[in-house]
This record gives structure tokens, C-alpha cells and sequence, in this order.
């Protein structure tokens, strides 16, 4: 018997999962990129976000009803089904699952701690770590089990369209528009070592490391549940049957287009309301996520749509490595020690700026991947992952 874990290999790989990635890479920097140049919290008033006039107000729309809140989302779905399907492939080769899987997620930890510190603060990687730590109990449940609990926190999650604003709510406001200002200062002209030290010992929710801890909490509970419901689906197969499957598929593409994209029309569209805001963050961009995974499933099946996807797939494939020079590239181009566009290019520009290099994204990956196997991130988390040094060339 082999005792050791041996890392997937490109026959192993799902082709749709790596389409699913590459578009949600793309909405993610469309989603960031509103971050990349304003800071974390979008105060109302405090910077110019509009020096295009109405063009830059449809750029915002439109990234809030495509991007904003779904595809995070849709990401975290793929972060479960990919664990999910790491325990199983696993379990058949007679491995133990959890010493590799621990060590997987305090790889990931690692990495989101080194982002968020030297990088950039709208991290994910910290969240996905910390709620992949609590998806490994999840992980023991059959697929009524994994379903249930995924439909129980999404409804949490729902149900706070429902709380009202009090007088803490308006509180919090007060210490992230006053973060928000300290942040615009110090993006604005800072040096690289007065930005990390900003984020060091600046606390934007004004409650000390309480406040960062339930916060956290927070986003790892908005993630669980799509991460129970990415493995609800792994278990099922349903990716790897498409076919057999597709008048169901078909009927949760119209269920989550028809009621998710209208959940998230008042926030894109009609005004800031923190009713709306839940609307479009717990239920918007949750089914609106459901309805990309979808569309990418249908339309993999289909020769032609395949050669026009494959793009998408070969971003996905470097999903990691992709992620971090997002990271790396914008807040280079936009802080004040990089080109410093801080505060100045507006909405639209930003977009623009988003798309085009996505699309280099695309270059590089096609041309990387012709060379070797992997990305050079995923080949050291690969590396920690399995205690091995993986063939990197092709």
C-alpha cells in the first residue's frame, strides 16, 4: 500500500471547476477593483468616485448587480467541492486525509496572514483557512447532512435582512468613516512601510481585537455555507454527469437568474440602504453565484463553447498564483509608493483597467502552462501540501 499523499495530476482535473475558477478570478477583480482604488469601505463623500459623471455610476452598477457579493461566493463554492473531492481521491488511494488536509489549510493561512500583512487587506485567504479548519468536522457528514447544514447557515445569513439599525449599527459607521479617512491619507501619499504599519495598528471597526475576532467570525460564517454546499454537490457528482443531469441543472439556472439577479437590483440601483445591502449580500449574491457555476456547467459540455471557455480554464488552473499578482499588480498601480492612481482614475477606468489585465492573465497563464505544470504558488502549496518537491516543468 502507498502511505504517502501524491499530489492530482492533470488527468485528475475537473475542466469545469477550472472554467468556474477563471471567470470567478475575473469578477473578483472587477469586485476589488472598486477596493484597489478607494480603500475597504467606499464611505459616501470622502473621495471623488465619480469624475466621469455618468459613466462612472453605470460602471458601479453594473459591478455591483454582475460582480459584488457573487463571486467571493461563487469561489467559496469551489473552495468546498475542491476539499471534498481532496478527501475522497485521498480515501481511495487508502490515505490518511486529515494530516493533509490540516497541513493544506495552514499553508493557506500562512499565505492569507502574508497577504494581508505585506500586500493588501481585503484578504480572503485568511477567511477560506480559518472556515476550511471548521469544514473538515463538516466534512464527516453524508450529503443530507452537508445540505442541511448548508441550507441552515445560508438562511442565518438570510435572516439578517430582517435585524433593524440601532444605535451601535450607526456607531460602527462613525469608526469606519473615520478609519476610512486616516486610510485615504496614508494610500494616498504613504510609503510602503507606513501602509503595513497602518494596517498593523489601525482598528477601522473601533472595538479592539474583540471587534476584529467577531468580524471574522462573520466572514467565515458568510463563507461556511457555500463551502457546505460546494461539497454537497462534490459528493453528488452532478459535475461529472452533466448530462445525465441537465433538466435538473436546467431548473436551478432559471430558479437562481430569475430570483437572484432582481435581489440584487435595489442595491445596484436604487440608493445605500443596509436592507438592500443585505438583500443583494445574502441572498443576491449567493444565487446569482449559483446561476455562473451553472451557466459554465451547461455550456462545457458543448465542443465550441469549450474552445471559447478554455481560457477562463487555464487562469483557473493558476488560481492562486493569479490571485496574489491581482493583489500585487493593483495595489502597486494604485497606492501613493507605487504609480499612485489612488483616488483619481474613478469607476469606469478602474474596470477597464481590471479587464485589461485579466486578459493578461490569460496570456500568461496560456504561455505558463504550455512550460510547466502548475503555478509557481501552487507549486509550494502543493509542495507543503504533500511534503514532496513536485515536478514543476513540463
Amino acid at each position: 500500500m502507498n502511505t504517502r499523499a501524491t499530489s492530482i495530476q492533470d488527468n485528475d482535473r475537473i475542466a469545469s471547476l477550472d472554467m468556474m475558477r477563471g471567470l470567478a478570478l475575473l469578477g473578483i477583480l472587477l469586485a476589488n477593483s472598486l477596493h484597489f482604488q478607494y480603500g475597504l469601505f467606499l464611505i459616501p463623500g470622502l473621495h471623488d468616485y465619480y469624475p466621469l459623471g455618468t459613466i462612472d455610476r453605470v460602471a458601479e452598477s453594473a459591478i455591483l448587480f454582475f460582480a459584488t457579493a457573487s463571486f467571493y461566493t461563487l469561489f467559496s463554492f469551489l473552495f468546498g467541492y475542491g476539499m471534498a473531492l481532496l478527501k475522497e481521491r485521498l480515501e481511495q488511494r487508502e490515505l490518511r486525509f486529515g494530516t493533509v488536509y490540516y497541513r493544506r489549510m495552514f499553508l493557506l493561512l500562512f499565505a492569507g496572514l502574508a497577504h494581508y500583512l505585506l500586500i493588501w487587506d481585503g484578504d480572503i485567504l485568511i477567511t477560506y483557512a480559518i472556515g476550511g479548519f471548521i469544514l473538515f468536522l463538516f466534512l464527516r457528514l453524508k450529503e443530507r447532512g452537508l445540505l442541511i447544514w448548508s441550507f441552515i447557515i445560508l438562511l442565518l445569513m438570510a435572516s439578517s435582512i430582517a435585524m433593524p439599525e440601532d444605535e451601535s449599527t450607526f456607531t460602527f459607521e462613525d469608526s469606519l468613516a473615520a478609519y476610512s479617512a486616516e486610510e485615504k491619507e496614508v494610500l494616498t501619499s504613504g510609503t510602503y512601510a507606513e501602509v503595513v504599519q497602518f494596517r498593523l495598528t489601525t482598528d477601522p471597526f473601533g472595538m479592539g481585537g474583540w471587534g476584529q475576532l467577531l468580524v471574522t467570525f462573520n466572514a467565515v460564517v458568510a463563507v461556511l455555507g457555500m463551502f457546505l454546499l460546494g461539497a454537497f454537490v462534490a459528493r453528488k457528482k452532478w459535475l461529472l454527469t452533466i448530462e445525465e443531469n441537465r433538466p435538473f441543472i436546467k431548473k436551478i439556472w432559471w430558479i437562481t437568474m430569475l430570483v437572484g439577479f432582481p435581489a440584487k437590483i435595489p442595491h445596484a440601483f436604487m440608493g445605500d440602504s443596509y436592507s438592500y445591502e443585505m438583500l443583494h449580500m445574502t441572498i443576491g449574491g449567493p444565487l446569482v453565484a449559483m446561476f455562473y457555476a451553472t451557466s459554465i456547467a451547461l455550456l462545457a459540455t458543448s465542443p465550441k463553447a469549450q474552445k471559447w471557455l478554455q481560457p477562463l480554464a487555464k487562469v483557473g488552473r493558476l488560481s492562486l498564483t493569479n490571485y496574489l499578482m491581482q493583489s500585487i499588480v493593483f495595489t502597486t498601480l494604485f497606492f501613493g509608493y507605487g504609480i499612485g492612481l489612488f483616488n483619481s482614475i474613478g469607476y469606469f477606468a478602474g474596470a477597464l483597467l481590471a479587464v485589461g489585465f485579466f486578459l493578461l492573465q490569460v496570456l500568461f497563464s496560456s504561455w505558463w502552462l504550455k512550460r510547466f505544470k502548475m503555478g509557481p504558488f501552487e507549486w509550494v502549496w502543493r509542495a507543503g501540501t504533500y511534503l514532496e518537491i513536485p515536478k514543476l516543468k513540463r
